[in-house]
C-alpha cells in the first residue's frame, strides 16, 4: 500500500527517511523521503585542511552507532567544537551531528579523544547501509579542519548474515538454505537485467537486499510503535530493500522481489530534481513485472467500472486510499492502466513515458509528449478499454 512523500533532489536534498512498508497480504511499496531543511555543512576541503583520526565503531542495534575517536588535531586545545558529518548509503548529503562537550576530552595540545554516540533509530536511517563520516573541529568562525573520511557498516548485528553477490545486487541472508538464497539473487538480477533492456535504461546502482526468513525476526528490525503487518521494505534513495521471504518459498520470490526492484530501477532511471513518478504507474510497473498476486485484478476494475466507481488516475498520482479495499482496488486500476498501455502502445511506450518522466516535466506534458494525447484522453481511454474487458 502506497504512501509517499517527495522527490529529493538533483544532489540528494537533505532528507529525512520515510519507512516504507509492505502489508503481510500485499505487495510492499515505495516511498519516498519528504524534503526537511538542510543543515548547512562545509563543502570537501584540501588534504593541507585535514587531520588524522582513529575510529572504533560499534553497532548498537536498534539505536545506533557507538564511536570512540582519537583525533590528532594542530592546536587542540582551542578547539571550540567537535561536530560528527556522515552519509547513509547512496544519500550525497551529509548530516550534522553536534558532540556534546562532555564527550570530548582534551589528551594533550594535539590530540582530543572523543566518546559519544550516534542515533540512527531517531534519524529514520534503515539498517542495512554503510556510513561514511568524517569529524570536524571548529575552532572558531573562520577556522576549521575536517578528519580524512572513515566507512562503517549499520546492519541488524543481531544476526549471522551470509552475503552473495551478482552483476548488481548485494544480497545479505541468514536461516535460508543458500540454494534458496541463490534463486533470490537471481530473480532481483534478471529483473534488473530486464527492466534496462525493456525500457533502454541506463545501468542502475547496485541494489543491496536483506531478507529475513521470519516474521518474529524481522520484527525487532522495525522502529517502536510499527505495524505488525510490516513484512518488508524498499527505502527508494537509498538502494536498499528489506523483506521477509520463508525459506523455500518460490511464490513469495515471485511476488515481492520483483516489484520491489521495479520501484528501486524506475526511480534511479526517472531521478530529477523537480517531480516523482505517480503513483499509478509506479505500482502499475512494479505490478506488472511480479509474479502472482494480480490474477482478481481485472475483474476487480471492471466490476467497479461498471458500478461507476473506478478512480480517474489522475486521483492516484500522489497516494493510494488508506482503506484496504480501497488500496486494493488503486492497485488493481494501476495494473490494468499499465496493462492498456502496453497493449496499446507497446512496451516503446511505456519506455517513451519513463524517459518523459525523467525530464521532470509535469505529468499532462509526459503523456502527450510521449503518447500523444492528454492526460484526460489517456484516462478516458483507458476506462473505455476496461469497458470491453466485461465478460459475455
Amino acid at each position: 500500500m502506497s504512501q509517499r512523500g517527495q522527490r529529493r533532489g538533483m544532489t540528494q536534498r537533505t532528507c529525512w527517511f520515510v519507512l516504507l512498508v509492505a502489508l503481510l497480504l500485499a505487495p510492499a511499496v515505495a516511498l519516498v523521503p519528504p524534503a526537511t531543511a538542510a543543515t548547512p555543512v562545509a563543502s570537501p576541503v584540501s588534504a593541507a585542511e585535514t587531520f588524522a583520526a582513529e575510529t572504533t565503531v560499534t553497532v548498537d542495534f536498534p539505536v545506533g552507532l557507538s564511536l570512540k575517536a582519537t583525533l590528532h588535531v594542530p592546536d587542540a586545545g582551542s578547539a571550540a567544537e567537535v561536530d560528527l558529518l556522515y552519509q547513509a548509503g547512496d544519500d550525497e548529503t551529509e548530516r550534522l551531528v553536534f558532540v556534546p562537550t562532555s564527550a570530548v576530552h582534551h589528551v594533550d595540545g594535539a590530540t582530543l579523544a572523543i566518546d559519544t554516540t550516534v542515533n540512527l533509530q531517531q534519524a529514520a536511517i534503515p539498517p542495512g547501509l554503510s556510513i561514511s563520516f568524517r569529524w570536524r573541529v571548529v575552532r572558531d568562525a573562520q577556522s576549521q579542519v575536517f578528519s580524512h573520511p572513515e566507512k562503517t557498516s549499520w546492519f541488524d548485528n543481531r544476526q549471522q548474515w551470509s552475503e552473495i553477490q551478482s552483476d548488481q545486487v548485494d544480497l545479505h541472508y541468514f536461516g535460508l538454505d543458500a540454494g534458496f538464497a541463490d534463486r533470490i539473487l537471481n530473480s532481483a538480477q534478471q529483473t534488473v537485467t530486464e527492466l534496462e533492456a525493456t525500457y533502454k535504461l541506463e545501468r542502475s546502482r547496485t541494489l543491496s537486499i536483506w531478507i529475513y526468513p521470519d516474521q518474529a525476526s524481522f520484527r525487532g528490525s522495525l522502529p517502536p510503535n510499527s505495524r505488525d503487518t510490516i513484512a518488508g521494505g524498499s527505502f527508494i534513495g537509498y538502494s536498499l530493500i528489506t523483506a521477509v521471504i520463508p525459506d523455500g518459498s518460490d511464490s513469495e520470490i515471485g511476488r515481492v522481489i520483483p516489484h520491489e526492484v521495479s520501484h528501486q530501477v524506475l526511480f534511479q532511471a526517472t531521478r530529477n530534481p523537480f517531480t516523482i513518478l505517480p503513483v499509478w504507474f509506479d505500482e502499475g510497473m512494479a505490478t506488472h513485472i511480479q509474479t502472482g498476486g494480480t490474477s482478481t485484478y481485472m475483474g476487480m476494475v471492471v466490476n467497479a467500472a461498471v458500478n461507476g466507481a473506478l478512480f480517474d488516475l489522475q486521483s492516484l498520482a500522489a497516494s493510494f486510499p488508506y482503506t484496504p479495499s480501497q488500496a486494493t482496488l488503486a492497485y488493481a486500476a494501476s495494473w490494468t492502466a499499465i496493462e492498456y498501455i502496453r497493449t496499446t502502445y507497446g512496451e516503446d511506450g511505456l519506455a517513451a513515458m519513463i524517459a518523459a518522466f525523467g525530464t521532470g516535466v509535469p505529468y499532462e506534458q509526459v503523456v502527450q509528449d510521449a503518447l500523444g494525447i492528454s492526460m484526460a484522453q489517456l484516462n478516458q481511454d483507458w476506462k473505455t478499454w476496461v469497458m470491453t474487458r466485461i465478460p459475455s
